[in-house]
C-alpha cells in the first residue's frame, strides 16, 4: 500500500471514529445535571502554522458576564480537549466549562485546534499558542483579563497545556522557532522537516497609523443567549495594533491544568502499556496507532525529542521560566500515561524546578474516567475532581477556597498527593482567607467575583515568580 492510499485509508478511520465519539459524547452531556451550551464561538486565524488557515475558539461565559461593569475584566481559562490530536471537538469538556464559570466566575475559551491526520504535528500546539496570543491581545472587546490567565486540558489536550508554554516562552525570547505571520501575506509551505525549527517568515514594518481595534462585544439579551439552543457567532474581530505589529501581547499564565497527559513520546507504547496494573483497562491498540500514526507523521520526520511533542525533553531552565508557579495535574492509576505523568510532576516540583504541583494521582481509575458515555449520571469522582481543580483555580486567581474543597475528590478516591501539596502548602491559610484579604491586592466581593484592593507589601525579597510574561 502506498503512503497516499494508506493516508487515505487513516483519514477514513479517523472519520468513523470521530462519528462514534461523538455519539458517545452526546450521552456523557445526556447526563443530569446537563452541561450548557457555548455562549458564542470565535473563528480567528492561524499565524504560527506555515499552513495558514483558521480555527474556532468556543467561550463559556459566566451569568455575570452579561452584567458586569464595563471595567471588569474576567479571568481566562484557556481549554484543550482530547482525543488522541486525532478526534474531539471544543465542545467536549462542557461539565469542566459549566464547573469553571460557576465556581471560579470565570470565562472558559475551548479552542476547536485542527486534528490529525489532515493537520499532523505540531499544528495543534500552533493553533493553540494562536489562541493564547489572540485572547491576550483581544483582551480588552473579549472583557478578559490577560494577566490571569490559565490553561487546562484532557488527555492529548494535557498534552497542548504543557507544550503551549514552551512555544510561548520561545516567541518571548525570539528563539526563532516560530514565527508570527501576517495574515494579509498567503502561507508559506511548510518544507520536509516537522520538528521545531525556524520557518522563513517575512516579518512586516509595523504601521505607525496602526490603532486598537474598536469594535465592541455585542451584550446580548441574557434570555436569548443563555437558554436559547443557538451559538451566537461573532463576526471576526478586527486586528489590534500588537497583531498588526506582529508583537507579542503582554500576558501572565497563572496556572496549568492538566488530565491524564501523554508528556513522553520517546517511550515505545509497548513500554507504556506494561506500567499498567490493570492492562486490560488500557485504550485499544487500534486507537493508540491510530493516533500515533496521525499526529506524528511522517514518522521519519518528527522528533520525538522535540519539546511541542514531548514537554518532558525541555531543560530544567527552560519548564522553571515557561511554566507559571502553579501546577494543578492528575493523573489516573490504570492509564498508560500514568508512570510518565508521575515522573514529570515530581521534577516539577523538585528542587531545580520549584513549582508547585497540586492534584495527584487518582487510584482505581481508568484513562478519561471522566468521560464515560453514561446517559444516567456524571460520576461523582469526575465531578468531585473538576469542583476540586477549580478550588485551585480560584484561590490561584486570588479568590477564597479552603483545604477541604481542594482536597475534596479524596471523599470519592484515594487520591496521592504529590509531595509539595497541600499537607504543607495549606497550612495556615484558613486565618487569611477569613479575613477575606486574598492573594496580591485582591478582594473578595459578596457575589464572588474580585475586586482590586489595596496592595499588601511584604517585607524581604520577592518571591521567585513562574508566570509568563
Amino acid at each position: 500500500m502506498n503512503i497516499l492510499s494508506a493516508r487515505w485509508f487513516l483519514y477514513m478511520k479517523a472519520a468513523i471514529w470521530r462519528a462514534l465519539m461523538a455519539i458517545g459524547m452526546k450521552f456523557h452531556h445526556f447526563a443530569e445535571p446537563r452541561p450548557p451550551r457555548p455562549n458564542f464561538k470565535i473563528t480567528i486565524p492561524s499565524r504560527l502554522s506555515p499552513r495558514g488557515g483558521t480555527f474556532k475558539l468556543v467561550f463559556y461565559v459566566p451569568d455575570s458576564y452579561l452584567s458586569a461593569e464595563d471595567g471588569y475584566r474576567f479571568p481566562v481559562v484557556v481549554n484543550f480537549h482530547g482525543g488522541g490530536f486525532t478526534l474531539g471537538t471544543g465542545t467536549d469538556d462542557a461539565r469542566w466549562a459549566s464547573t469553571v464559570i460557576k465556581e471560579v466566575d470565570a470565562v472558559l475559551v475551548s479552542v476547536e485546534y485542527r486534528l490529525a491526520p489532515e493537520y499532523p504535528f505540531s499544528v495543534g500546539v500552533e493553533d493553540g499558542t494562536d489562541a493564547l496570543i489572540y485572547l491576550a491581545s483581544h483582551a480588552e472587546e473579549l472583557r478578559l483579563d490577560p494577566h490571569c490567565m490559565a490553561l487546562s486540558g484532557f488527555s492529548a489536550g494535557g498534552n497542548f497545556a504543557f507544550t503551549v508554554p514552551l512555544m510561548l516562552h520561545d516567541l518571548q525570547i525570539d528563539a526563532g522557532k516560530r514565527t508570527l505571520r501576517d495574515t494579509s501575506l498567503p502561507p508559506s509551505r511548510p518544507s520536509s522537516r516537522l520538528s521545531a525549527r525556524p520557518y522563513p517568515h517575512p516579518r512586516p514594518i509595523p504601521s505607525a497609523s496602526a490603532a486598537s481595534s474598536t469594535l465592541s462585544l455585542p451584550h446580548p439579551e441574557p434570555s436569548r443567549t443563555l437558554s436559547s439552543h443557538s451559538v451566537l457567532k461573532l463576526s471576526d474581530l478586527e486586528p489590534t495594533a500588537l497583531e498588526i505589529a506582529q508583537e507579542i501581547p503582554d500576558l501572565t499564565l497563572k496556572a496549568i491544568v492538566s488530565f491524564y497527559p501523554p508528556t513522553d513520546f520517546r517511550q515505545p507504547r509497548e513500554e507504556k502499556r506494561a506500567t499498567n496494573p490493570v492492562p486490560e483497562k488500557n485504550l485499544p491498540l487500534f486507537l493508540t496507532n491510530l493516533f500515533d500514526e496521525s499526529y506524528m507523521f511522517p514518522p521519519d520526520m518528527v522528533d520525538l525529542c522535540d519539546p511541542y511533542l514531548s514537554p518532558v525533553t525541555a531543560s530544567d531552565s527552560v519548564l522553571k521560566a515557561a511554566y507559571p508557579e502553579e501546577i494543578i495535574l492528575y493523573t489516573c492509576e490504570y492509564d498508560m500515561l500514568n508512570a510518565e505523568g508521575v515522573a514529570f510532576g515530581e521534577r516539577l516540583s523538585g528542587p531545580t524546578i520549584g513549582k508547585t504541583v497540586r492534584g495527584g494521582l487518582v487510584k482505581g481509575v481508568p484513562h478519561a474516567f471522566d468521560k464515560k458515555p453514561n446517559p444516567l449520571r456524571f460520576p461523582k469522582s469526575a465531578d468531585r475532581c473538576y469542583a476540586e481543580a477549580c478550588a485551585e483555580l480560584r484561590r490561584v486567581f486570588g479568590g477564597r477556597s479552603s483545604i477541604e474543597e481542594r482536597t475534596q475528590l479524596g471523599l470519592s478516591e484515594t487520591v496521592e498527593r504529590f509531595k509539595d501539596d497541600l499537607g504543607i502548602a495549606g497550612e495556615g491559610e484558613g486565618e487569611g482567607d477569613a479575613m477575606g484579604l486574598i492573594g496580591e491586592g485582591l478582594v473578595e466581593s459578596q457575589d464572588g467575583r474580585w475586586l482590586r484592593g489595596p496592595e499588601i507589601h511584604i517585607e524581604g525579597p520577592p518571591p521567585d515568580g513562574g508566570s509568563v510574561r
